[in-house]
C-alpha cells in the first residue's frame, strides 16, 4: 500500500503541463527523426542510381573499344588503334581509353602526346583484366574505371586488355536539389504538427491535470479528496482505479501496519520491528554506537505442550507469557495488554515464531548486571505454571545475551551470537542465562567446518558403517525386521550415533553420499543374511533431500539390483513431519518404488500434525508410534489415550503399527493389550553392529528351527552408541 501511495504521489509531482510539454516535443521529435530519416535514405538511393548509371556508361564505352581493338591488336594495326582511340577521347565521352597488348608489351592509348614507344607504367587494372579474364571496375572521387580483357576472334584466348576511364556526373547539384525539397517538406510538416499536437495534448492532458490536483492533496494525506470519475473514457477508467485504491488504502492502512509489524499470537512485535528498531537506536546522536545487550529466548518442553495438547493449547500459552514478560518490563507483575509497548523507546521485546522470542535493552553503567538480573527475571516469570482451559502447563526458559557493538556490527551478527549463547543454556540442562562468549562461539564455528570436512574425509574412507536395531513381535517374541542406523567410525572420538552428525550431512547436501553408503550397506548385509539362510526384512531411514534429488530413485532400484536384496524386503522410513511438510512431492517420489515392491513407513507418528484426508493419500503401509508417546503409557492419562488412538485409526485404515522406545515390561504388556503387533526398543535389544546382531539373534533363530532352547536373547546394552 505505501509503494502504491509513493507512486500516486510520484506520478501527481509530474504535473500535467511537464506532461503536455513532453507529450508534444515527442511527437515533434519523433516527425524530425522520420524525416531525417526519410531524406537520407532518398538521397543515398539517388546517388547510388547515378553511380550506377555512370558505371553502365563506361562498360557500353569499354565494350565498344573491345571490339574495336580485337581485328587491330590480331594484326598490330597499332597507329589505327591509336587513331581511334583519339578520336573517342575526343568525343568527351571518356576522359582516358587504353589498349594494352601483352604478347608484345604495347600500350596505346587516346593521348596524343603519348608515343607507342614511351615506357609507360601498366595500370594494374588492365593487368588484373587479363590474369582475372573478368571485367574490372574501379569508383574514385571523381573518375569511374572499368577494364576489360580482349578476346580473339574465336573468343577462345585473351589477346589483350582495354581501360576506359570517365568523370562522374554533377551529383553535387543533384544532391543540393534533393535535400533542399525535402527541408521545405519537412518544415511544412513540422509547422503543421506542432498546433495539431498541442491542441490534442490540451484536450487529452487537462483531466489529467484534474487529477493531478486531487493527486496532491491525497499525497499530503487528504484522503477525503475525491477523483473526478464521471468520464467514461480510459481517464475515467484511471480515475475510478485511483479512487478504488485509495478507499482500499484508507480502509486497510492499520490493519496493514499491524500485519507487518505484530505477531497476532501474542499481540508483541515481531522479527521485522525488532530488526528495524535495533537499527534505528543503534548510534548515539554523534553517530558513535549505543552499547545494547540483546536476549534470545527459548522456551524448553514446549513442543511437549503442542504434542500432548495441541496447537491451540500452544498458543494461549505463549499469549499469557507474553503477558508476563509485558507486566515484568512495564514494572507491573499483574500484566498488561500485550502490544501496548510503553517500556521505553529502547527497550524493546519481540516474538520472533515459535517458542522463540528477544529482547534489547541499552546497557548503562551498570554494563551486563542490569541485562542478567532482568534475564533472571524474566526466566522466573516464565517457571510460574500457566493456566490454560483448566490444565496447568509448567514450560522454562533458556536465555542467551550478546552485547552489541562488542559481539557485532550488525542486528544479524548479534542475533546469531546471542542465539548461540542461548544454546549453551540449553546444553547445561536449560532454565538458564548464558553470556555469549566470543572464544566459545568461534570454537564452536570451527568444530562445525572442522566436522564438514572430516565427515566428507570419512564419506570416502569408509568410516560410515551400520548398526541394526531388531524389530519383535509382540506377541510370540519373534524376530520381525531391523532397522538400520548409520554410525560414524571416527578414528579419534570413537564410533558417532547420527546425532552428532546428520544435522551437518543435512545442510552441506551431504545427506545424499551418506543416505546413499548406508542403503548399500544395508542391502548387502541384508544380502548375506539371505544366502546364510537367514533372511530378515530391513528399513533404513530417508530425508527430504533424499527424495528431493531426482536421481533418487534411480540410484534405489540400481542398489538393490547389484546387492540383490530383495525390494519386497526393503522398508523406506520418513518422519512424519518431513512427510506433512510436501505431502503431495511424497507421494509422486514414492511411486516407481512402491510400484518395485519397496514399502514405506512413517516415523515419529503423532508429532507431525496428520490428518485422515492426508494419510488417505500418502504412500505409507506403517506407522512408527513416536517414543515420546510410548514413554508415558505407564501411567494413565493422555499418553495411553493417544496411543489407543493411533492403534485403531491404524486398523480402520488397514494399516501396520510398530511402537518405538519399548524399554518396560509395562510398556510391552500395554501394547499387547491395545493389541499392537510390531515393537521395537532397548527392552529387547539396542542397535548393534552386524556380528553381535547376529550373535543376539541366533538364539531366536534356534527357536524358530524347533530346538529347545531356554536361552533368553541377550540384551545388547553395551552396543549402544
Amino acid at each position: 500500500m505505501r509503494d502504491r501511495l509513493a507512486s500516486l504521489k510520484t506520478w501527481a509531482l509530474r504535473g500535467a503541463s511537464g506532461l503536455r510539454t513532453r507529450f508534444a516535443l515527442f511527437v515533434v521529435s519523433l516527425c524530425a527523426v522520420m524525416i531525417v530519416i526519410m531524406v537520407g535514405t532518398a538521397s543515398y538511393l539517388d546517388y547510388r542510381d547515378e553511380e550506377a548509371k555512370s558505371l553502365a556508361n563506361v562498360h557500353s564505352i569499354a565494350n565498344t573499344v573491345s571490339r574495336l581493338a580485337t581485328p587491330q591488336l590480331a594484326n598490330h594495326h597499332y597507329l589505327i588503334l591509336a587513331q581511334e582511340l583519339e578520336s573517342i577521347a575526343a568525343s568527351g565521352m571518356i576522359r582516358i581509353a587504353k589498349v594494352y597488348d601483352p604478347k608484345r608489351s604495347v600500350l596505346i592509348d587516346s593521348d596524343p602526346a603519348t608515343s607507342l614507344f614511351d615506357r609507360t607504367p601498366i595500370d594494374p587494372l588492365l593487368l588484373r583484366a587479363i590474369d582475372t579474364r573478368q571485367p574490372q571496375e574501379e569508383v574514385l572521387e571523381a573518375t569511374a574505371r572499368v577494364a576489360l580483357p580482349v578476346w580473339s576472334r574465336d573468343g577462345r584466348l585473351v589477346v589483350g586488355a582495354v581501360l576506359v576511364a570517365a568523370s562522374h556526373p554533377e551529383l553535387d547539384e543533384i544532391l543540393s536539389r534533393i535535400w533542399q525539397r525535402n527541408a521545405a517538406v519537412a518544415a511544412f510538416l513540422l509547422l503543421l504538427a506542432v498546433p495539431v499536437v498541442l491542441k490534442f495534448g490540451r484536450g487529452f492532458l487537462n483531466p489529467i491535470q484534474q487529477l493531478t490536483r486531487v493527486a496532491h492533496q491525497i499525497s499530503a494525506g487528504d484522503f477525503s479528496a475525491r477523483f473526478p470519475t464521471e468520464r467514461i473514457d480510459e481517464i475515467g477508467v484511471l480515475a475510478r482505479a485511483y479512487s478504488n485504491m485509495v478507499d482500499v488504502i484508507r480502509s486497510n492502512m492499520e490493519q496493514i501496519n499491524k500485519l507487518a509489524f505484530m505477531d497476532s499470537v501474542t499481540g508483541l512485535p515481531n522479527r521485522e520491528f525488532f530488526r528495524q528498531h535495533f537499527e534505528r537506536w543503534r548510534l548515539l546522536t554523534d553517530g558513535s554506537p549505543r552499547r545494547m545487550a540483546v536476549m534470545f529466548i527459548d522456551l524448553d518442553r514446549f513442543k511437549r505442550v503442542n504434542d500432548s495438547f495441541g496447537h491451540d493449547y500452544g498458543d494461549l500459552l505463549l499469549g499469557q507469557i507474553a503477558q508476563r514478560f509485558e507486566g515484568l518490563l512495564l514494572g507491573d507483575q499483574s500484566g498488561m495488554r500485550p502490544g501496548a509497548m510503553v517500556h521505553g523507546p529502547l527497550r524493546r521485546m519481540a516474538r520472533f515464531g515459535g517458542d522463540e522470542f528477544a529482547l534489547v535493552m541499552p546497557l548503562g553503567a551498570s554494563g551486563l548486571d542490569e541485562a542478567k538480573a532482568l534475564a533472571e527475571r524474566l526466566m522466573q516469570s516464565v517457571e510460574v505454571p500457566c493456566l490454560v482451559n483448566g490444565h496447568e502447563l509448567s514450560v522454562g526458559a533458556s536465555i542467551g545475551i550478546a552485547v552489541y557493538p562488542d559481539d557485532g556490527a550488525d542486528v544479524s551478527a548479534i542475533l546469531k551470537h546471542a542465539d548461540i549463547a542461548m544454546y549453551a543454556a540449553k546444553a547445561a540442562g536449560g532454565n538458564a542465562v548464558r553470556i555469549f562468549n566470543r572464544t566459545d562461539g568461534d570454537v564452536q564455528a570451527r568444530e562445525r567446518l572442522r566436522m564438514e570436512t572430516e565427515l566428507r574425509m570419512a564419506l570416502a574412507s569408509d568410516q560410515i558403517t551400520v548398526f541394526f536395531q531388531p524389530k519383535i513381535d509382540c506377541a510370540s517374541g519373534k524376530v520381525t525386521g531391523a532397522e538400520v542406523l548409520a554410525r560414524w567410525n571416527h578414528p579419534k572420538r570413537g564410533l558417532l550415533t547420527p546425532g552428532a552428525f546428520i544435522e551437518i550431512a543435512e545442510e552441506t547436501g551431504l545427506i545424499l553420499r551418506l543416505g546413499d553408503r548406508v542403503l548399500e550397506l544395508a542391502c548387502r548385509q541384508g544380502r548375506e543374511w539371505i544366502d546364510m539362510g537367514h533372511p530378515l526384512p530391513l528399513a533404513v531411514n530417508v530425508s527430504m533431500r533424499q527424495l528431493e534429488w531426482a536421481g533418487y530413485t534411480d540410484r534405489v532400484l540400481e542398489i538393490l539390483s547389484e546387492t540383490g536384496f530383495p525390494p519386497e524386503m526393503l522398508e523406506l522410513e520418513l518422519t512424519e513431519t518431513v512427510a506433512m511438510a510436501d505431502p503431495e512431492h511424497v507421494r509422486q517420489a514414492t511411486q516407481r518404488l512402491r510400484r518395485a515392491g519397496i514399502r514405506f513407513a512413517m516415523d515419529d507418528f503423532g508429532t507431525g500434525y496428520s490428518s485422515l484426508a492426508h494419510l488417505q493419500n500418502l504412500p505409507f503401509d506403517t506407522f512408527k508410534i513416536d517414543r515420546s508417546f510410548i514413554a508415558g503409557v505407564g501411567e494413565e492419562g493422555s499418553h495411553r489415550r493417544i496411543v489407543e488412538t493411533i492403534l485403531a485409526m491404524a486398523r480402520s485404515l488397514d494399516y501396520e503399527v510398530v511402537a518405538e522406545g519399548v524399554e518396560t515390561e509395562e510398556q510391552l504388556a500395554f501394547l499387547r493389550a491395545a493389541g499392537c503387533k510390531t515393537a521395537q526398543g532397548y527392552l529387547f535389544g539396542m542397535p548393534m553392529a552386524a556380528t553381535m546382531f547376529a550373535a543376539w539373534r541366533r538364539p531366536y533363530l534356534v527357536a524358530a528351527e524347533g530346538q529347545p532352547s531356554s536361552v533368553r536373547p541377550v540384551q545388547a546394552r553395551s552396543a549402544a552408541v
